[in-house]
């Protein structure tokens, strides 16, 4: 660590205002920023992790200079894993400054009529079953996605037996193999991605075995904070440690192999997905699981959805799970899979493919048996739409949007942008937020991008602050490239392109966490018919290690 004095701030200067003296100090900070991502880059040498002896001596001087400054340990913590995030994250298919993706679609009115994509949930969460009984299944027409594809070699890690190709998910039970447990997490550091689900699924598995048992991911799990979990895992009998004490996420270390309560009750700050996972998990364990309710309306409502899909899972797969109340009751016993399952379509990539006729004109027709979430369900009829589900497909017309509504959807993040571009279509609406601290994130970023669509909204400190009022439509020409918060935004400003053409993006490749194909779909419009995909051998797992000798 260097002895020289830090001269980066050095005061006010003469005859400034505050915010002139903030909006210096966050460019230098940003160029800074900019200066170690590279550093940190060269450093790596093309992987995701620093060289260990590395990050020790940048974490000693780094907190002794942040309590030198009389900053807070916790937040300093949290500010030097996301200063490390910057250089050893995934490429995300980021586009150069001089050369967007710009959305300009055809004019014409749209004719879809194509399987519709079907359930991510539903898929993965089938798959987790197969691998952990060791069952043959084969999910056709899934959505094949980064998360899923993370997810299927997350698993195969632990000792499953799954593979993809183009459109199926296939799991095969080898004929020696007599195991009535297949999955295995003792001395194995597995590799969870950068998907919350994945880590929380095999933690949930891990529960049930004596042992210890390590978890490396990605960039957005080392980012993730698993004190969340502190409260639970102990009455599962088990503990999680961060293997870097400086860092809340991964890597960590599972400790388990304590008496199992038959009994978890939710908190308000349990993630929904983990008590999915949980109960995902709770036929292997030796009492199986009662799943309470956390107290809190908004976080009890959340985590219900997640624990609603579970339920549908496993009684599919012929495990009597059941809501009783406040609780979900999921008995001990083992999941018997069905050979192929025909999976439903997915409720939200659907939901924004049938809104596309209300910004493109014309019809959507997608094939396959759809439930559309209430409020999602009620929102399209406020506004004029009139989705159909007869003849085993969900279709949508082209009607008048009414203005002035209140669109509810907003309150969960991946339909939030959905009702922007559905408000914005109808030239005002009342879109609700999502509670917590999602809420303030979501109304920045969704008002940075009104403002580039040149909308109107309130923003007056008078304006409650759980929802966002849109009064116009756009009102001027896309300017400049945006970076779109998450992938379910990018879906939305595709269908805002249909009535403000030009929109320019730099980050279209975030939807292959998503749904890839989207933009095969998009740019075929207005005719959309299905299209078989391109021939491929299907991915193989080894168990063997190859010892490949290389003689010189």
């Amino acid at each position: 660590m260097t002895d020289r004095p830090i001269t980066f701030d050095k005061g006010p200067r003469p005859g400034t205002s505050i915010l002139a003296d903030l909006l210096d100090i966050d460019a230098r900070l940003l160029s800074q920023v900019a200066r170690r991502m590279k550093l940190v880059q060269r450093a790596a040498k093309g992987r995701q992790v620093l060289d260990r002896e590395i990050e020790k001596q940048l974490w000693s001087a780094f907190d002794q200079l942040s309590r030198q400054q009389g900053l807070d340990p916790r937040l300093t913590r949290q500010l030097f894993a996301l200063l490390g995030s910057f250089g050893l994250e995934g490429q995300n298919s980021r586009r150069a400054a001089d050369k967007p993706f710009t959305l300009i679609p055809r004019s014409e009115a749209a004719d879809i009529d194509i399987t519709g994509p079907r359930s991510r949930t539903q898929t993965r969460m089938l798959a987790v079953l197969a691998a952990a009984t060791n069952q043959s299944v084969r999910l056709s027409g899934v959505v094949l996605s980064d998360p899923l594809i993370e997810l299927v070699k997350a698993l195969n890690q632990c000792g499953a037996h799954l593979s993809w190709t183009e459109d199926s998910l296939d799991a095969s039970s080898p004929e020696k193999f007599t195991d009535d447990f297949p999955l295995r997490f003792e001395d194995v550091l597995v590799f969870a991605g950068e998907e919350p689900f994945t880590l929380y699924v095999l933690l949930a598995f891990a529960l049930r075995d004596v042992g210890r048992s390590k978890f490396a991911g990605g960039a957005s799990l080392k980012a993730l904070d698993l004190r969340q979990l502190d409260a639970l895992l102990p009455v599962l009998g088990a503990r999680l440690a961060p293997m870097n004490p400086r860092t809340r996420g991964l890597p960590a270390r599972l400790e388990s192999g304590g008496r199992m309560a038959s009994r978890l009750e939710l908190g308000p700050e349990t993630p929904p997905l983990f008590a999915q996972a949980v109960a995902l998990a709770a036929w292997s364990y030796p009492e199986g699981l009662r799943l309470a309710l956390s107290s809190d309306p908004r976080a009890a409502s959340a985590q219900a959805d997640a624990l609603d899909e579970v339920l549908t899972v496993l009684n599919l797969c012929q495990v009597k799970a059941e809501r009783k109340g406040q609780e979900y009751i999921i008995p001990a016993g083992k999941p018997k899979l069905p050979k192929a399952p025909a999976l439903p379509l997915d409720p939200a990539l659907s939901s924004y493919i049938l809104a596309m006729p209300a910004m493109a004109g014309g019809f959507a027709r997608l094939s396959g048996k759809l439930e559309m979430p209430q409020d999602v369900l009620a929102d399209f009829k406020a506004l004029g739409l009139e989705p159909g589900f007869d003849g085993g497909a969900a279709t949508c017309r082209n009607a008048p949007l009414n203005a002035g509504q209140t669109l509810v959807m907003g309150r969960t993040t991946k339909f939030l942008p959905l009702a922007l571009a559905l408000a914005v279509r109808a030239g005002g609406a009342r879109v609700a937020l999502p509670a917590g601290a999602e809420g303030p994130v979501s109304r920045a970023w969704a008002m940075d991008l009104l403002d580039r669509l040149g909308a109107g909204y309130e923003d007056t400190d008078d304006t409650p602050r759980e929802e966002l009022v849109i009064t116009s439509g756009p009102t001027r020409a896309w300017e400049g490239v945006w970076t779109t918060p998450d992938p379910w935004c990018t879906l939305a400003l595709a269908l805002l392109s249909f009535i403000r053409p030009g929109i320019s993006l730099d980050n279209p490749g975030g939807l292959a966490a998503l749904w890839p194909r989207f933009w095969a779909l998009f740019n075929a419009m207005p005719m959309v018919r299905d299209m078989a995909p391109a021939p491929k051998e299907p991915e193989k797992h080894d168990t063997k290690p190859k010892n490949r000798r290389v003689k010189v």
